[in-house]
């Protein structure tokens, strides 16, 4: 049952990706993290030379600090010999998300919730109330699939032999692509960044998909003239229908994004 155990953990870690860290990210919250960032370099850079960090955006003009004005507010708002603080967001932002740098926190950090409030003022709430139906969805979506992974190991327990398992398997190794394809069309508006990290999770996700695609396929023409219990058909015919839509949603997303 190890294996088991250890592809029901992936699964749920799969169908969870969109709300572990910011897997998916709009691309205005990225510059704005990318302009503190680069704020910070300058800011040691100006230290070096004058002993102290700079109060504000004039003074460190030649360092051509380039951020796009009109997407990201970025503000020095205290500084001194020895410390500065200083916030990066999006000029209007859609994910109530602050970056911020302060010396006397510990250096770069990301706002929690109490501290955003004061700086994205009209559109929080809209923005907490839209963040609160993508929770009520990922629920969901977990709920479903610890169903899904429930009934591959109803199956597992109640058919189990030599010849049924590569079907079965087969069932329980497709969930984890349909779960980062569910993330995919939940996640993936106009405005996300399609960084690496969603590729490669996008490539492997397909080739999970494809793969339990063929066993099953294998699995089926081996035992269509054979008296297989008419669940296991079910079953089966599920797998090939979730593998095949899998792998379309990936495709899909690969071909708008890399081809």
């Amino acid at each position: 049952m190890k294996p088991f155990i250890r592809l029901l953990t992936y699964c749920f870690l799969l169908v969870s990706l969109n709300s572990c860290g910011q897997i998916f990210e709009v691309d205005a919250d990225v510059q704005a993290r990318q302009a503190l960032l680069d704020l910070i370099k300058i800011q040691e850079k100006f230290y070096q030379e004058n002993n102290r960090y700079a109060t504000g955006h004039a003074e460190i003009e030649k360092y051509n600090l380039k951020y796009h004005s009109g997407i990201v507010y970025l503000e020095i708002e205290s500084a001194g010999k020895d410390k500065y603080r200083a916030i990066s967001l999006p000029a209007e932002s859609t994910t109530a998300r602050v970056f911020a740098y302060d010396s006397d926190q510990g250096g770069f950090y990301e706002m929690e919730e109490d501290e955003v409030s004061r700086y994205v003022l009209g559109a929080l709430r809209a923005i907490r109330d839209e963040k609160q139906k993508k929770e009520l969805n990922e629920v969901t979506g977990w709920a479903l699939m610890g169903g899904m992974v429930f009934l591959g190991l109803r199956f597992f327990t109640r058919y189990r032999s030599k010849e049924n398992n590569p079907g079965i398997w087969a069932y329980l190794l497709c969930l984890p692509a349909l779960g980062w394809a569910v993330a995919l069309l939940g996640n993936m508006e106009s405005d996300v960044v399609f960084t690496p990290a969603i590729g490669q999770i996008t490539w492997a996700g397909l080739a999970i998909a494809l793969v339990a695609l063929v066993l099953e396929s294998r699995w089926l023409m081996k035992n269509k003239n054979l008296q297989t219990p008419a669940p296991l058909i079910s079953l089966s015919i599920c797998t090939l229908l979730l593998s095949l839509l899998s792998a379309g949603v990936m495709v899909y997303i690969l071909k708008n994004n890399v081809w």
